[in-house]
């Protein structure tokens, strides 16, 4: 089984889920404030703590099928992943942070890492 951390991606916020051998169920674990956290420095160290070996992305492309510019963004975000030498996985996450009802003030950046990563489960175990 792969220790897999999900990464949902936003401009200011990262939600982050994980599913290891010991949890076997995915479980939410953060939501990263890009303003305020180092946000590579505090990706790796969820990797070092899960013993992560793949990163599963959420990958936003339009309803037409189109990139977009968050699409880019992904990408960007990406090629500064590739240094931790985990393989990555992009998966689609359309309407993905639509799945959860919220007030404006609540984060809900892990829940939408955790539907990412239990789609990328359901379609590939």
């Amino acid at each position: 089984m792969n220790n897999i951390l999900s990464i949902d991606y936003g401009e200011r916020y990262l939600g982050l889920a994980v599913r290891t051998d010991k949890t076997t169920i995915p479980i939410p674990v953060a939501v990263i404030d890009r303003k305020k956290d180092n946000t590579l420095k505090t990706i790796k160290e969820y990797i070092d703590t899960y013993i992560i070996n793949q990163i599963v992305i959420g990958y936003p492309i339009g309803l037409n099928n189109s990139e977009n510019r968050m699409t880019n963004l992904v990408n960007n975000f990406i090629e500064d992943l590739l240094y931790l030498n985990v393989k990555i996985q992009k998966i689609d996450e359309r309407l993905s942070s639509k799945l959860f009802k919220n007030n404006e003030s609540d984060r809900i950046d892990d829940l939408s890492a955790l539907a990412i990563l239990e789609s990328y489960i359901a379609q590939n175990e």
